[in-house]
């Protein structure tokens, strides 16, 4: 596991680079007085990446350092928690699709559901209840209060 930490740690590091130096490329900034321009949240991101890929790779490097013995698997892919990721992977590329022909509400809503029943919710009630309140409270905060155009679908255009 410790190779695999260094791996990633390094990769998500210079994508945090990469992210960085094209989002300091972004000229659009609004006229008003504290808008910190659209590069902000991209670059803060990509600072957050760098950031705890950082403290990845020194925890690795100190493990490394107390444990020098061979390694065992961690991960077991036959076990149930692993299909249930494979699972739900399925389900988002799924979403991806949906939202792509039908829309986010629509998508949205067959996501959750598939979501819910993947993890093994079988409660009509709960099934019905949070979907429709995940799915509002996302479009009420984004397409209401923030004014965010979701997307409509190609479909129902």
């Amino acid at each position: 596991m410790r190779k695999y930490n260094t791996i990633i740690s390094l990769v998500l590091i210079a994508i945090g680079a990469m992210g960085i130096y094209m989002a300091l490329n972004f000229e659009a900034r609004g006229g008003n007085v504290g808008d910190p321009g659209a590069a902000f949240w991209p670059i803060l991101l990509c600072c957050g990446l760098i950031f705890t890929s950082a403290l990845l790779l020194v925890q690795t490097m100190i493990e490394g350092k107390k444990a020098a013995g061979p390694e065992e698997p961690l991960i077991d892919y036959r076990s149930a928690g692993v299909h249930c990721v494979f699972i739900i992977f399925g389900i988002m590329i799924g979403y991806a699709i949906l939202l792509y022909y039908f829309g986010f509400i629509i998508a949205t809503l067959v996501f959750v559901v598939c979501t819910m029943l993947a993890m093994g919710e079988r409660r009509p009630l709960w099934l019905g209840l949070t979907t429709v309140g995940i799915t509002g409270f996302i479009y009420v905060l984004f397409a209401l209060i923030m004014n965010v155009v979701l997307p409509k679908g190609i479909l129902l255009q």
